[in-house]
């Protein structure tokens, strides 16, 4: 069986990946409306059962500890019933990840900051990942979309 894992881009170095099952519903209970982005950091949904992960929209609290970056779109359950809900979610390396629209520039060296979709932003959520803190090296824009490149030890 094949992942889902998305394009790979000039910047980023993958060293490791693990296979998730993305949640199919929020931990409040609302069926099928689990979305997760691509180039999204993404945190355990132990609501959900082992070995799944989702973006913090779909937890009541966001977590402050994530499991690592989603590297492939995720549709919701209602929107495509029957797709796989595999992602392959990347756990250290050189990762690019998302940045908010919103967001104003994001500082080199500085502590990685996610908002509820798991985008990175100047003044979000500090997170963890392992007990260690993932730092932003620096910031890229590819075919128009803002990115970071954070390292993951």
């Amino acid at each position: 069986m094949s992942t889902n894992s998305g394009p790979v881009f000039g910047r980023q170095y993958i060293r490791y990946a693990e296979t998730f099952e993305a949640a199919v519903d929020t931990q409040g209970g609302v069926v099928g409306v689990v979305e997760i982005g691509e180039l999204r950091a993404v945190s355990y949904a132990t609501f959900a059962g082992p070995n799944y992960a989702a973006a913090g929209d779909a937890f009541t609290v966001q977590p402050t500890s994530i499991v690592g970056v989603n590297q492939a779109y995720m549709p919701t359950a209602l929107a495509q019933p029957y797709t796989a809900r595999q992602l392959t979610v990347a756990t250290s390396g050189l990762l690019l990840i998302e940045v908010a629209p919103a967001s104003a520039v994001i500082g080199l060296n500085t502590p990685l900051q996610i908002n509820n979709l798991g985008q990175a932003t100047a003044t979000g959520t500090p997170v963890t990942i392992d007990g260690t803190t993932p730092l932003t090296r620096e910031n890229v824009t590819i075919g128009g979309r803002t990115l970071v490149l954070v390292s993951f030890a």
